[in-house]
């Protein structure tokens, strides 16, 4: 019983991790404009992920917090724009931190 327990702690992290990488990814593409919360909600669940919006703002924010993302409010609407070093992250120019499931690079 414990290990099933321990596979759906991994679980979850793994898909946490998942996801900070997606929200990098898509607010790269979405440069120079930023990308709202709704649209990176939606790309997560295509991948598939179990998200919510409370999931995906609290990965924003936790990204924000490591000067990755700019997170800004428009009234209840969150969106988000990549910062110099979230760039260098996705581009492969400076080291993801671990917790963030960064592909390796081909």
């Amino acid at each position: 019983m414990e290990k099933r327990i321990d596979a759906a702690i991994d679980l979850a992290r793994a898909e946490r991790e998942t996801l900070r990488w997606i929200i990098l990814s898509a607010l790269w593409h979405g440069r120079p404009y930023g990308v709202n919360e709704h649209v990176l909600l939606m790309t997560a669940r295509d991948i598939p992920l179990r998200v919510t919006a409370d999931l995906v703002r609290s990965e924003m924010a936790s990204l924000e917090k490591r000067s990755l993302v700019k997170v800004g409010r428009d009234g209840p609407l969150w969106w988000g724009e990549l910062t110099a070093e979230g760039e260098a992250v996705v581009d492969y120019r400076a080291e993801a931190p671990n917790d963030i499931a960064r592909p390796p690079r081909w």
